[in-house]
C-alpha cells in the first residue's frame, strides 16, 4: 500500500511538469520573433541606409543648406595628344603579290599626290597584262568574224545559226576584254611586271613598313601619308565629365612644344567610350592652323563646361567611399539625416557640380559631414 501510494505521486508530478512547460511554450514568443518585432516596432528597414542623428551638443558643428539647381561655369582638364584627322590620312600598298625592288622616299618626306614612292616587280602584274593583249587580240577575231557572218547571211551564203553563234562568241569575248583591262588599271602605270606604287594624297609620309627585296602579298599596306596641316587635339574625358561639356566650347591647349597656351574649340564628342579606362574621346579644333606641330605631341586640354543650371556643393560635403564613390548627408527630418549617393563632376575653385542624386529642394549637409559619417560607422 505504501508502494503504491508513492507511484501515484510521482505521476502526478510529471504531469505538472509537462503541462507547466507546454503552457510556457504556448505563452511566450521565440527569440526571434522578438527580435522581429523590436525590429518593427523601430522603424527600421533594412533595405534603405539608417538615419543618422548626432547629440544636440554637436550640431553647431554641422552646416546644412537648401539646395537650389544654378549656372555651373567650370573647366574640365583632360590629357590631350596631337592626331590626324580621319579624313586627313591614306595608305598606299600593293595591289598584287610581289617584291619590293625600290623605295622612293622615307618617313617624313612631303610628297605630292602621284609621286612614286616604290617599284614592285610582280609575275602577276607580267600575267594580267599580257592577258590584255591576249583578250584584245582574242575580241578582233569575234569582231571580224561576226562581221563576215552578217555580209554572208546578206549575200544569201550564210546560215542564221551561225551569225547566232558568231555573236554570242562576240559578247563573251568583250566581256573577257574588259575585266582584263579594269584588272590592268588597278596596276597604274608600268610595263611588264614593273608596278609603281604612287602617292594617293598630297601630304606627309609617316610610315614606311617595307624595304627592298621585301616579298609581299596583294593588299599589304606598305606606306602610311597624312595632311600636315589637317590635325586636331584628341582630348580623353573621364566619364562623369563628358555631360559637362558641349560642341562649340572654348578650350585652352597647353601643348609641350609650344612656348604658351593657344586656343581652340570642341568640334565633336565621340559616341564611344574606352571600356578600360571609362573615357570618352573629344575632338578639338585649333583656332590657328599653322602652328609647328606635329602627329603624337603630348597636350592639356582646359575646356570650359558651363552647361545648363546643375545642384552645385562646396567640396565638402562630399565624401568619398572606397576610392570611387562619392556620399553626401541629406536632413530628412529635424535632427535626421541620410546618406546619399550622388554623381559628380570635376571640382572647380571648391565647388563640385552634381550630376545624378539629389533634387532641388533638399536640405544638404554643406560640412561637418565626417562628423555624420563617424556617428553612421559607429552604427555598423
Amino acid at each position: 500500500m505504501h508502494y503504491s501510494s508513492l507511484v501515484l505521486i510521482s505521476v502526478l508530478l510529471c504531469t505538472a511538469c509537462s503541462e507547466s512547460a507546454t503552457e510556457k511554450q504556448a505563452g511566450e514568443p521565440s527569440s526571434a520573433v522578438n527580435q522581429q518585432s523590436a525590429s518593427k516596432a523601430a522603424g527600421q528597414d533594412i533595405g534603405k541606409p539608417k538615419a543618422i542623428s548626432i547629440p544636440e551638443a554637436s550640431r553647431p558643428y554641422i552646416t546644412v543648406a537648401e539646395i537650389r539647381p544654378q549656372s555651373f561655369a567650370a573647366t574640365v582638364q583632360a590629357p590631350s595628344r596631337v592626331e590626324f584627322r580621319a579624313k586627313a590620312l591614306s595608305t598606299a600598298g600593293a595591289v598584287v603579290s610581289g617584291r619590293v625592288g625600290k623605295i622612293n622616299v622615307q618617313v617624313g618626306d612631303t610628297v605630292k599626290a602621284g609621286t612614286p614612292l616604290a617599284v614592285l616587280e610582280s609575275s602577276e602584274a607580267a600575267q594580267m597584262r599580257s592577258d590584255v593583249s591576249r583578250t584584245r587580240a582574242e575580241l578582233q577575231r569575234s569582231q571580224d568574224r561576226a562581221k563576215r557572218q552578217e555580209n554572208m547571211l546578206k549575200s544569201g551564203v550564210g546560215l542564221e545559226i551561225e551569225r547566232s553563234e558568231a555573236n554570242f562568241q562576240l559578247e563573251e569575248d568583250k566581256a573577257d576584254y574588259e575585266r582584263s583591262l579594269q584588272a590592268a588599271r588597278l596596276l597604274g602605270e608600268g610595263t611588264d611586271q614593273t608596278v609603281v606604287l604612287r602617292a594617293p594624297i598630297e601630304g606627309v609620309v609617316l610610315r614606311v613598313d617595307t624595304s627592298i627585296g621585301t616579298a609581299v602579298q596583294a593588299g599589304t599596306v606598305l606606306f602610311e601619308l597624312g595632311e600636315p596641316g589637317a590635325l586636331w587635339i584628341v582630348a580623353d574625358i573621364f566619364e562623369n565629365d563628358l555631360p559637362l561639356i558641349e560642341k562649340g566650347a572654348k578650350v585652352e591647349l597647353h601643348i609641350t612644344t609650344l612656348p604658351k597656351p593657344v586656343a581652340g574649340h570642341v568640334a565633336a564628342l565621340s559616341a564611344a567610350m574606352q571600356a578600360d579606362l571609362r573615357r570618352g574621346a573629344v575632338y578639338i579644333d585649333l583656332d590657328d592652323h599653322n602652328l609647328p606641330i606635329k602627329p603624337g605631341m603630348y597636350a592639356k586640354s582646359m575646356i570650359e563646361a558651363a552647361g545648363p543650371k546643375r545642384i552645385v556643393l562646396p567640396t565638402t560635403a562630399v565624401l568619398i567611399k572606397d576610392k570611387k564613390q562619392f556620399v553626401v548627408y541629406v536632413e530628412t527630418q529635424d535632427g535626421l539625416f541620410e546618406p546619399r549617393n550622388v554623381t559628380i563632376g570635376q571640382a572647380h575653385d571648391g565647388f563640385v557640380p552634381v550630376l545624378e542624386g539629389l533634387v532641388g529642394g533638399e536640405r544638404v549637409v554643406v560640412s561637418g559631414a565626417l562628423l555624420l559619417d563617424s556617428e553612421a560607422s559607429m552604427l555598423l
